[in-house]
């Protein structure tokens, strides 16, 4: 378990991810080969305030430590999934049925309009 001190919020993602490989033991070498990661961009990362959650993500899965303790908006973005790649018919159906939509609400302010003209 990571433990967070007072001293410890005066730290940026780089130096937690620093400080928490330290106290594992990992061999950076070992842990940057596992996260995808060159042994030489573990110490451009450790540099950064604003580690991107992503990376930070990568790292936490080899270490087997959730990130998400310590910055809780983590979960927020990890959380924010992308939808599958649509098909091009899907697309053109989709295309179709907005464009109708828009069409609908066109003709409805249209309506409108002329109502209020009278």
């Amino acid at each position: 378990m990571f433990i967070v001190k007072n001293e410890d919020f005066k730290k940026h993602k780089g130096e937690y991810l620093n400080e928490l490989v330290r106290k594992k033991g990992i061999k950076i070498k070992v842990l940057t080969e596992a996260a995808g990661f060159d042994r030489s961009t573990f110490y451009n990362h450790i540099k950064r305030r604003n580690l991107p959650f992503g990376i930070l993500s990568k790292y936490g899965q080899v270490l087997n430590h959730d990130f998400a303790e310590l910055f809780p908006e983590m979960d927020t973005e990890a959380n924010t999934t992308l939808q599958p790649a649509m098909s091009y018919d899907e697309v053109v159906q989709d295309r179709d049925i907005w464009k109708e939509k828009y069409f609908q609400v066109a003709e409805l302010y249209h309506e409108c309009m002329r109502q209020q003209k009278r």
